[in-house]
C-alpha cells in the first residue's frame, strides 16, 4: 500500500507536466549577457566574480517574474556542479538571507553600503545559483493581479514555478544543461526542496522534456512535519530551562496531541511561552539584535555571526545603485524586505507531512538525500528532525558517530540510513551557515563528494 502511495504521488505530479508542454517552458526572455553584473556597488576591488542576475518570466498571462543571482565558482567553474539555494519561510528571500548572510561570496557590512569578502562561500565549491520564489518574495513579482496572485500561493504552485524558471534558465544558460545539479534548502524549504525534486525526476521521465541532471537534495532544519515540530518547540525550551516545570506540565494536561487546535490548548503553550523571554527562538544561545539601524563601518566585517545583519543587508538592498546593478525592477510599490509574511496553516496546498516526499525520493535511488539540523535552533528543533527519521523507518547502514570539520572538536553528529544521511551541526541554530560557515562548507564539500563526514578523534585520559 505505502508503495502505490508513492507511485500516485509520481503519477500525479507527471500528469500535471504533461498537461504544459516542457518545450513552452523552456523559451524565455533576457539573456545572459545582459544579466551579467560587472560589480556590486561597494564590493572588494581585488575580488573578481563572474556574476549574474535576472529575471526569468515563468507565466505569460500574469507576468510572473522570478528573481535569480547566481555565482559562478571561483575556480574551474567549468567542472563543478550546479548548487541551487533556496530559503523558506514560506516567503523569505535566497537573495537577501542566503546569498548576503549565509553562502554567497558577499557579507554586507554595518553600514550597510560596503561589502567584504565571505571567506567560507559556497562558490569555491561550486556554481551556485539563487532563486527568490515564490513570486512575491524579494524581487519576484507578478505584473498582472499580483496581490490576486500572491493570496492564491501554495505549495503546488511554487514547485510547478521553479520547475518552470529552471529550464528557462539553463535555457539561458546552456554550458550548465549537462551539469549536475544539486538543491540545498532550510527552513519551510523543508518542502520546496523534495517537492521540487519529485517535479523534475517525474517530469524527465515524459517524452521530449528537457532532462535536468538532478544528483542530490540537502535540507537544513527543515519544516517536515508542522504540528510535531510545533510540539517539540515546547519540550526542547523545557528541556532547556526556558519554560519552567508547571507550564510544561500545563500543555501535557491541556493539549490532546500534537494538532489541538482547542482554545485550552492555545492558551496553555502561549502561558508557557510568555516565559521564555527576549530571546532568539532560531538560536537560544545566540544575542538577539537590540539596534536596528545602520552604523559607520568602523571595521570589516568578519565571518562571525552579528544578529543585526539582516538590516545591513536590507539597507543595501534598497539602495537604488544596488538594484541597478543586479538588474531589479525598480518601478514595484513597495521595497525590498527580506521574508513577505505567509501563515504556515494557509500557505494553500502546504502537506502535513514531508515523509512520503522522502520516502518516494530514496525509492527512487536516483538521488542523494541528506538531511541536517543545528542543535540551537528552537524553532525546528533537532529532536523533532530526529524523530521525523525514525518513522521514515530505514535501515541503519552507519551508526551514530562524531564528525569533525577541522580534525580536532566535534561538529556534530552523523547517521547514514539507507537512502537518507542525517546529521547534526554542534553549536548551530536555524541557519548552519552563518552560525558554523566552517562546518557548513565542509558538510556541502562532502555531500558534493558523495563521501562520508570526516571523522571527530576520540579523546581518552591517557
Amino acid at each position: 500500500m505505502a508503495m502505490m502511495n508513492y507511485m500516485a504521488l509520481w503519477i500525479s505530479v507527471a500528469i500535471v507536466f504533461s498537461v504544459q508542454s516542457c518545450r513552452s517552458l523552456a523559451a524565455g526572455e533576457g539573456s545572459k549577457e545582459a544579466d551579467k553584473i560587472s560589480a556590486l556597488p561597494g564590493q572588494p576591488p581585488d575580488l573578481k566574480l563572474q556574476q549574474y542576475s535576472g529575471y526569468i518570466n515563468v507565466n505569460q498571462t500574469n507576468g510572473k517574474s522570478l528573481f535569480y543571482y547566481f555565482v559562478e565558482a571561483s575556480a574551474d567553474a567549468d567542472q563543478k556542479p550546479l548548487v541551487l539555494w533556496l530559503n523558506g519561510g514560506p516567503g523569505c528571500s535566497s537573495l537577501g538571507i542566503g546569498a548576503f548572510q549565509e553562502i554567497g561570496p558577499f557579507r554586507v557590512d554595518t553600514d550597510g553600503k560596503t561589502l567584504c569578502r565571505n571567506t567560507n562561500a559556497w562558490n569555491t565549491e561550486a556554481n551556485v545559483l539563487f532563486l527568490e520564489s515564490p513570486v512575491g518574495v524579494g524581487f519576484s513579482y507578478a505584473a498582472v493581479k499580483p496581490e490576486e496572485v500572491y493570496s492564491t500561493m501554495g505549495d503546488n504552485m511554487t514547485a510547478h514555478d521553479s520547475y518552470a524558471f529552471l529550464l528557462r534558465w539553463l535555457d539561458r544558460f546552456p554550458e550548465y544543461k549537462t551539469r549536475d545539479l544539486y538543491i540545498f534548502g532550510e527552513s519551510y524549504a523543508g518542502h520546496y526542496v523534495p517537492e521540487l525534486a519529485v517535479t523534475i525526476l517525474a517530469s524527465n521521465k515524459l517524452p521530449d522534456a528537457t532532462h535536468i541532471k538532478l544528483k542530490g537534495i540537502a535540507i537544513g532544519n527543515g519544516i517536515l512535519e508542522l504540528a510535531a515540530e510545533r510540539t517539540q518547540l515546547y519540550e526542547y525550551l523545557w528541556q532547556h530551562a526556558f519554560i519552567s516545570d508547571s507550564g510544561h506540565a500545563l500543555i501535557a494536561q491541556s493539549c490532546q496531541n500534537s494538532d489541538d487546535p482547542s482554545p485550552v490548548c492555545e492558551s496553555a503553550r502561549n502561558t508557557a511561552y510568555g516565559q521564555v523571554g527576549s530571546i532568539d527562538i532560531y538560536n537560544i544561545y545566540s544575542p538577539p539584535c537590540h539596534d536596528t539601524k545602520v552604523k559607520p563601518s568602523g571595521s570589516k566585517c568578519t565571518d562571525l555571526a552579528d544578529p543585526c545583519a539582516q538590516y545591513y543587508v536590507e539597507a543595501y538592498l534598497n539602495q537604488p545603485q544596488v538594484q541597478k546593478a543586479i538588474h531589479a525592477n525598480t518601478e514595484l510599490e513597495y521595497p525590498w524586505t527580506r521574508c513577505r509574511t505567509y501563515n504556515l496553516n494557509h500557505f494553500g496546498d502546504s502537506p502535513k507531512t514531508m515523509l512520503p516526499h522522502i520516502k518516494a525520493l530514496i525509492s527512487s535511488g536516483a538521488i542523494r538525500i541528506w538531511i541536517f539540523s543545528g542543535d540551537l535552533d528552537a524553532m525546528v528543533p533537532v529532536t523533532a528532525t530526529r524523530q521525523s527519521m525514525e518513522r521514515l523507518q530505514l535501515r541503519v547502514a552507519a551508526d551514530w558517530r562524531p564528525w569533525s570539520a577541522d580534525g580536532k572538536f566535534v561538529a556534530g553528529s552523523v547517521i547514514t540510513y539507507e537512502g537518507l544521511v542525517f546529521a547534526t551541526v554542534r553549536g548551530s541554530g536555524h541557519m548552519i551557515p552563518i552560525d558554523q560557515p566552517e562546518r557548513a562548507l565542509v558538510l556541502l564539500s562532502s555531500f558534493l563528494r558523495g563521501q562520508p563526514l570526516p571523522r571527530a578523534p576520540y579523546f581518552s585520559d591517557e
